[in-house]
């Protein structure tokens, strides 16, 4: 415990050298790097740390002219890292929510993946996910990466730096006690989280009808012509079928799945 009280005061002590200003980029860049770990696209496992890092400096110092010049941190006003540490963790807690909450968004592209993969009957096909780390269905992947190239498409980055913009207004680098229940809607996190399955559920819904129109066609041939081998014969048609309807209902589709991307895109 020595040691380390020995080394925070060395380093507020070299720290007044470099001026208050070291205070507010030390904040805001952490809270960039919580945010690149949580947020949509940087938070895949296949991106390196370094390139989470060096998201997070440029990030830095894009809004580095948000930084109040005027003000002086606890650790550059009197020596004190105990405050500065809940500072340090405050902006660490805000970045990381507002990642998880535009990640949220993008989850119901990806339920519709899987809804769509169950239907047809690919539950068992899975391929390993490079991106997350663990075994994957392949509408899953095929939905992820269309969701990502549309998001990107619709301005995404632009969205994120301006919601990372606005977090600095409502929630100040050098503020302890954040009120964020006060600030965020928490009504409609709940419903954003709660809507994900039905959302998906409706950007496939096509191929659900089909699907299911197909399953009572198969029950009834299975009634009245029992010599068929309807269930083998549904483990060929499901698929081509719902990959068909998927096919015809592609625009629309990426039409459903852009509104839904700018309708949330308040968000940010």
């Amino acid at each position: 415990m020595m040691q380390f009280d020995v080394a925070m005061q060395s380093f507020a002590t070299i720290h007044k050298q470099y001026g208050p200003m070291l205070d507010g980029l030390l904040l805001l860049f952490f809270r960039m790097l919580a945010f690149a770990s949580t947020g949509p696209i940087f938070n895949r496992k296949t991106i390196p740390i370094l390139i989470k890092i060096s998201a997070a400096f440029f990030l830095t110092g894009t809004l580095a002219w948000m930084i109040p010049p005027d003000t002086q941190g606890p650790l550059s006003a009197s020596g004190l890292y105990g405050p500065f540490v809940l500072q340090l963790v405050m902006n660490i807690v805000v970045g990381a929510l507002i990642g998880f909450i535009a990640d949220m968004i993008l989850q119901a592209a990806y339920a519709a993946g899987n809804t769509m993969n169950n239907q047809i009957g690919l539950s068992s096909a899975m391929i390993m996910d490079p991106a997350n780390g663990k075994q994957a269905m392949l509408l899953e992947m095929l939905f992820s990466y269309i969701t990502v190239l549309i998001f990107i498409y619709l301005g995404g980055m632009h969205w994120m730096i301006a919601a990372l913009k606005r977090s600095l207004e409502v929630f100040p680098l050098y503020t302890i006690q954040q009120p964020i229940a006060q600030v965020i809607d928490l009504s409609y996190l709940v419903d954003l989280s709660g809507n994900v399955l039905l959302v998906g559920v409706e950007l496939v819904s096509p191929v659900i009808v089909v699907t299911m129109a197909v399953d009572v066609m198969l029950g009834i041939v299975n009634r009245t012509a029992q010599q068929m081998p309807v269930f083998q014969l549904s483990f060929a048609l499901k698929p081509s079928i719902g990959v068909a309807i998927m096919w015809i209902t592609l625009s629309t589709f990426l039409q459903a799945l852009s509104d839904y991307l700018n309708e949330h895109s308040k968000i940010f």
